[in-house]
């Protein structure tokens, strides 16, 4: 795919990543939701990456990276790759933003190597989950085995207001066939990564450890993971600021790409 590279890692597998050096400052390091890919930001690096360097990579186990891993697999293996994608390319210090289990990623890493994050943009994500997100968690992981199709039906219905599927429902609808043709490694490494979200749990502890200026955006509709998480988050991290968007679903980035880029540019302006 135009743009596209491969990272060699050092127990043989690759992350697929795009990196695009024009623009100013300290780079925008995106960090994709669980079934993202890397192209999934468009309507965020496509306008920011005209002011500030960007790179978007997929995590392994994701569409363009390998589906390779360790026994022990947790969300912090993570961390181990992105450290060597921002070594690899000399990056030392970014702006790090990160949707739901990017998110999420974001905030260990933010955590794990505080010289590194100039900035950090969560965007819908939990520090932890409650008994109704991992049953929903796990329903994804079970229906992956045996149905893709409901997989799908069931995300979409957590993923987005009820407004924008009425307004696009026939483009999810189109989609659902190809979703179903994936390979099926897409599939078991998506339960991977269901598993490695079910063992996430930062308190308000590590939490209080983080220390870089941190944007956080709630979505004012999402029944998946709801802004009194990010509320929660405001809390405890110490140079926290919130903000939510109204009427918007799970997948803010996607529903609302504009008012997303909007927020990221001011914070990041502000922090640059």
């Amino acid at each position: 795919m135009p743009g596209m590279e491969n990272l060699p890692l050092s127990d043989g597998s690759r992350l697929a990543y795009d990196w695009q050096p024009d623009g100013d400052g300290a780079p925008l390091v995106f960090l994709n939701g669980i079934l993202m890919n890397l192209r999934s930001w468009k309507g965020q690096s496509g306008p920011l990456s005209k002011i500030y360097p960007c790179l978007l990579h997929d995590f392994r186990g994701q569409l363009y990276s390998s589906k390779v891993f360790p026994e022990d697999w947790s969300m912090a293996g993570h961390l181990a790759d992105l450290k060597a994608l921002l070594d690899a390319l000399e990056l030392e210090r970014c702006h790090l933003i990160g949707t739901s289990y990017g998110g999420e990623v974001g905030l260990l890493f933010a955590k794990a190597f505080p010289e590194r994050v100039q900035s950090l943009s969560v965007i819908a994500s939990v520090p932890w989950s409650d008994a109704l997100l991992k049953r929903q968690v796990r329903l994804w992981r079970d229906l992956a085995e045996v149905d893709r199709g409901l997989l799908y039906d069931a995300v979409a219905t957590c993923s987005y207001s009820g407004d924008f599927l009425e307004r696009t429902g026939t483009f999810f609808d189109s989609r659902k066939a190809e979703f179903g043709k994936l390979p099926d490694d897409f599939f078991t490494s998506f339960v991977r990564l269901c598993d490695a979200f079910l063992g996430f749990h930062m308190s308000p502890e590590s939490l209080g450890a983080i220390s870089c200026p941190t944007l956080l955006i709630g979505a004012g509709s999402d029944v998946l993971k709801t802004p009194a998480y990010s509320r929660i988050m405001e809390a405890h991290i110490p140079n926290a600021t919130y903000t939510e968007i109204p009427g918007a679903g799970h997948a803010v980035v996607i529903e609302q790409p504009k008012t997303v880029t909007g927020y990221l540019k001011a914070f990041i302006e502000k922090h640059a």
